[in-house]
């Protein structure tokens, strides 16, 4: 039994609070406690939550809509209803939304043990399974096809990944043109258990709009000019697979009302066709428009955005996770650069500029400058003013010449090493990633240097 575990208890009455407190707080939980769902998802949010034990009836925010959220917010915690007698029903509803049970208040303690330490271990074991669907597909050369940064935006973006690949429920993915949806989209898929099954993209807003159906379900030869053969939709082609509609936003509202179909059944009918087919595609879709907006405008239907939204995952703009730039220029560097032995290497100042850069098309934009740096730069070098060239920003003034220092003998190499390290550091305004990747040393050696140079000399 996960003793260490973290139980958040969730209920307006303080009696029950207390009660539930003092039983498990004598097996060595970690608990917190809420008395409403606002505080239950503060709660949830500075920290991870292995069960949650939420009262169905509370003022505000109920147990069904705290149930949701807190899945949204974090798929893998585990939630146990607590209800009076006249309420069984919902409670049942809630299971169907993913509460792993329910408690009918009278409750017998023993039974409370019971259904925690079941909930705890099926938390641990669904944890388990995502961190061994990650680690094969390491093991099979995919675990970082793109997947690259080390950001606090963009880790805490693939742990939520990582949680939810192995969930196989639908995933709603938002975030800027450019920012990566679809580097996230095929991540879940490669660490799902889908990932030897195929993964197939379709850009909903790349079609005219009577082709999309077409597309996504398929037709009968003779359903419409120019259907001259029978052809199988993508539902049909990702039936054991994945299904990744991008720009969902730009689906038209007579495909919107047949993806719900979907979503509900897994049924479905080709065009020109009378037959129901079913297909157990995953669906993941991504946009980068606000689709309650769509949804006010009557452009979007809000039971289908209810639908594709069980899991939320945010991209964070490059902007955000502007340690991640090096590491993605070092990437993409030697990516465009295949076949050759030694790609060019931006300079400290040339490095500087390109993660100073606002990055108005994030990673999309970043990839075509270095292809355009590929294209246009000469020598092993990137300097300063290539970059400020190809991304149309003036130059700074140059500056005075460094005062060089007057050796006056030979100088122990650390001593030179952590003076230039300094130097460096300064040149990216304190940026020990981007130092690290420019130096091309790890960011513990950069430490290590500093830390040296802080301790008096013996």
């Amino acid at each position: 039994m996960p003793a260490n575990a973290h139980i958040l208890i969730v209920d307006d009455e303080a009696l029950y609070r207390q009660l539930l407190t003092s039983r498990l707080g004598r097996a060595g939980y970690r608990l917190s406690e809420a008395e409403n769902g606002e505080a239950a998802l503060e709660c949830a949010a500075r920290g991870p939550v292995d069960l949650a034990l939420v009262d169905i009836r509370m003022p505000g925010m109920d147990g069904i809509e705290l149930l949701q959220r807190l899945k949204a917010l974090d798929p893998l915690i585990e939630v146990v209803i607590l209800t009076g007698h006249g309420h069984v029903d919902t409670a049942i509803s809630a299971m169907k939304l993913g509460a792993f049970d329910y408690l009918s208040k009278p409750y017998k303690l023993t039974e409370l043990d019971i259904i925690v330490e079941r909930a705890l271990e099926r938390r641990a074991m669904t944890a388990r399974c995502a961190g061994l669907s990650a680690e094969v597909a390491h093991l099979r050369g995919g675990d970082e096809r793109g997947v690259i940064g080390q950001s606090p935006a963009w880790q805490r973006t693939l742990a939520l990944v990582r949680k939810a690949a192995p969930l196989d429920v639908p995933v709603l993915i938002t975030g800027e043109s450019g920012a990566g949806k679809e580097v996230v989209a095929s991540a879940l898929h490669r660490w799902s258990a889908r990932a030897a099954e195929s993964y197939v993209p379709l850009n909903c807003g790349l079609l005219d709009d009577d082709l999309v159906e077409s597309e996504l379900f398929g037709h009968k030869r003779g359903a419409f000019s120019g259907a001259s053969a029978d052809k199988e939709g993508l539902f049909q082609v990702a039936s054991s697979g994945t299904l990744f509609l991008d720009e969902i936003g730009e689906l038209p509202a007579a495909c919107q009302t047949k993806l719900l179909r979907v979503l509900d059944s897994g049924e479905f009918r080709q065009l020109g066709a009378t037959a129901l087919r079913r297909t157990h595609a995953r669906v993941i879709a991504a946009t980068h428009r606000d689709l309650e907006a769509l949804v006010a405008e009557g452009k979007f239907r809000h039971d289908l955005l209810y639908r594709l939204n069980v899991v939320h995952i945010q991209v964070p703009p490059l902007r955000e996770r502007r340690e991640d730039i090096p590491l993605l220029v070092d990437h993409l560097l030697r990516h465009g650069a295949s076949g050759v032995a030694r790609p060019p290497r931006p300079t400290p100042e040339a490095l500087a500029r390109l993660v100073d850069y606002r990055w108005p098309g994030n990673v999309r934009e970043l990839r075509n400058v270095i292809e355009r740096l590929l294209v246009f730069n000469d020598g092993d070098t990137i300097d300063e003013a290539t970059v400020c060239s190809i991304l149309s920003i003036p130059p700074d003034k140059p500056s005075a010449p460094a005062e060089r220092r007057a050796f006056s003998g030979i100088t122990p190499l650390d001593e030179f090493e952590r003076e230039y390290i300094v130097w460096v550091l300064d040149k990216l305004d304190g940026n020990v990633s981007a130092a690290a990747a420019a130096l091309r040393v790890s960011r513990s050696t950069i430490y290590r240097f500093l830390r040296d140079a802080q301790q008096p000399a013996a």
